[in-house]
């Protein structure tokens, strides 16, 4: 997740010394904002890089963002087009969508946690905006993976794994530590509101499962489990906690994970 922008939490606390000085309704409309300017390139009104005074009421509409994501690409993968240029094109609205943001990082966060350096080295490098060996190959990997499931998946599979995929974030900002005392992934990390982003995850699955069938989508959510948290706890040790890269990664690893489980070859979709 990287963004050129230096936010130190609760910084506008305390040089306004205001706390909680809009509504309920208007913070929750401005988390809803921050959370699509945040995560898409889609042009939305609002101050570009401006995030709000609490960030963290953004996470409750990271499920809402994935909904939105994963609808899109639904919508190219329904087209009456050959299953080759339809998943190309798929994925190219995948990437396009969200302006490519959790590619960057999880190359930037390769290239750092496979590093044989020490751990203050990683977050340097983690901080260069330069591709190495292990980005290179990582993102080359994954847009493949993507590419490849996105040929045999039915048009329901991105829109769950989108969701996932942002939901995984939402837990890993309210759970893992913070790489940095400062940054992004800091300052969305500041009182997250994750479990609102589990109660419209859970509804947004629901909902979705009832469509499709639900054992496509309790797969989805058991393979994603079983690849991200354990990914995550990697990232935790190579790093001492996660940026907001980091927490990218982690949303595309339980992103793809999900993609997996709705592959005809394994579990029927209805």
């Amino acid at each position: 997740m990287t963004r050129s922008v230096e936010f130190r939490p609760g910084e506008e606390e305390r040089r306004t010394g205001r706390r909680g000085s809009r509504s309920g309704l208007a913070a929750s409309l401005g988390g809803f904002g921050t959370a699509f300017r945040f995560l898409t390139a889609l042009p939305l009104p609002g101050p570009e890089e401006e995030y709000g005074e609490e960030p963290g009421r953004a996470v409750a509409f990271y499920p809402v963002v994935g909904l939105a994501v994963g609808g899109a690409v639904a919508a190219v993968l329904a087209a009456p087009l050959p299953a080759l240029p339809r998943a190309a094109l798929a994925l190219l609205v995948w990437v396009g969508v969200t302006g490519g943001l959790h590619e960057d990082g999880w190359m930037d966060v390769l290239d750092a946690a496979f590093a044989p350096v020490e751990r203050a080295r990683r977050l340097e490098i983690l901080e260069d905006p330069r591709a190495g060996a292990h980005g290179v190959t990582g993102g080359v990997v994954l847009l493949l993976l993507r590419f490849g499931l996105l040929t045999a998946v039915s048009p329901v599979a991105p829109v769950v794994a989108a969701v996932l995929a942002r939901w995984a974030m939402s837990l890993s900002l309210a759970f893992a530590p913070p790489a940095r005392d400062t940054g992004l992934g800091a300052s969305f990390a500041l009182r997250p509101r994750w479990g609102t982003a589990t109660v419209v995850a859970v509804l947004a699955l629901g909902a979705l499962g009832a469509w499709a069938g639900p054992m496509p989508v309790v797969a989805a959510v058991g393979v994603a489990t079983l690849l991200a948290l354990p990914w995550a706890f990697f990232l935790v040790r190579r790093f001492g906690g996660l940026s907001g890269d980091g927490h990218g990664a982690v949303g595309l690893v339980a992103e793809v994970a999900a993609l997996f489980a709705f592959l005809p070859s394994g579990i029927s979709v209805g």
